[in-house]
């Protein structure tokens, strides 16, 4: 029993020895370690303060309250995307980002689309259980807050256009494919009309008006040897009268028809017009000389509660976190080197 506790004490007092011996080792190099911390901590305040670009973050809201089916003049058009969350994500989309960087006039030295693309970042804004989100914060980063605003508005400018262009080209696809085919089918249904017209009014022709009934029953007359029968000598064609009714039902339907054509054709020629607009503006990219028939699904249905404010702050880099992680950094290495030096260059 004595022994272990002669042991134990032993154990304890080779322990404090050790850590005695390892704070007399920090003391010794108490300036390398300070110099090294010290030297770390200046270098990353100097690197903070002048050598990392500040960033600047401008934010942008949008509420975003898309229908599933677009009213316009041609008849509903079904939308292609169902969420607000698949509309906001199209603010990435090539062609806006291309077309933000050439009204920015970055140069594709300067700028590059990948390199605009991770300037943009998508908050979503917190909704209750089951309802759809419509609002959200786009955050655009650039290195002066100037240019972080100015960012902003042309990114979500470009934005409102790509929409109203992406919708009005689907809608002119589809509605000029489908006022084609009723076209077409309208001119097969116009000709068999026009046929059918025709072989009734031959019908018509070749069909007599009225019926001598007076001649008819003559036979009936002398056969039954009596006079009691009231005879009209000409009375109307009930097959007369009924190929008539057929051919003002055919006028009719044709006139019909014919109309259904006019406005097909009036359509295609609006929708015509759209397309060559639309081609136009993918060449030149002048939105304001559009002239749409669809019209601008943006208007009612996107957004901006007010715009895009210039930072008054930036974002990163944080030079006083900065400083603070060299200091713990510098003064982490330096108490590793001062124990190198200590126990293993001293051994060797």
């Amino acid at each position: 029993m004595e022994k272990n506790q002669y042991n134990m004490q032993n154990l304890e007092n080779e322990n404090e020895t050790e850590i005695k011996d390892l704070f007399m080792a920090l003391w010794r190099q108490k300036v390398f370690i300070i110099s090294i911390t010290l030297a770390i901590t200046i270098f990353t305040g100097i690197f903070s303060f002048f050598v990392l670009s500040p960033v600047y973050h401008s934010k942008v809201n949008i509420v975003i309250n898309m229908p599933e089916i677009y009213h316009t003049q041609y008849g509903d058009y079904t939308l292609p995307l169902t969420t607000n969350q698949q509309y906001i994500n199209l603010i990435t989309s090539n062609d806006i980002l291309v077309n933000t960087l050439k009204d920015m006039g970055y140069s594709p030295d300067e700028m590059t689309i990948d390199d605009l693309r991770e300037k943009i970042s998508i908050d979503t804004v917190a909704t209750a259980v089951g309802v759809e989100q419509n609002s959200f914060n786009i955050k655009v980063a650039a290195e002066n807050p100037q240019e972080a605003k100015k960012i902003a508005q042309t990114l979500y400018d470009n934005y409102i256009e790509f929409l109203d262009v992406m919708t009005e080209g689907g809608a002119v696809a589809y509605y000029t494919n489908d006022y084609s085919v009723k076209l077409k089918s309208s001119k097969v249904e116009l000709e068999t009309n026009q046929e059918l017209l025709k072989k009734n009014e031959e019908l018509l022709a070749a069909t007599p008006q009225t019926i001598n009934q007076k001649e008819a029953m003559n036979e009936v007359l002398d056969k039954a040897n009596t006079s009691e029968f009231v005879i009209l000598e000409n009375i109307i064609n009930p097959n007369y009268t009924l190929i008539e009714n057929d051919i003002i039902i055919n006028k009719q339907t044709i006139f019909g028809i014919e109309n259904s054509i006019s406005l097909y054709n009036t359509y295609l020629k609006e929708l015509d017009i759209a397309k060559n607009d639309l081609a136009s503006y993918n060449e030149t990219g002048d939105f304001e000389q559009r002239q749409s028939s669809i019209g601008s699904i943006t208007k009612a249905n996107v957004y901006l509660p007010s715009p895009p404010a210039t930072p008054s702050h930036k974002t990163s880099p944080s030079n006083t976190k900065n400083i603070i992680i060299g200091a713990f950094l510098g003064g982490m290495l330096g108490v590793l080197i001062a124990f190198i030096k200590e126990y293993w260059f001293k051994k060797a």
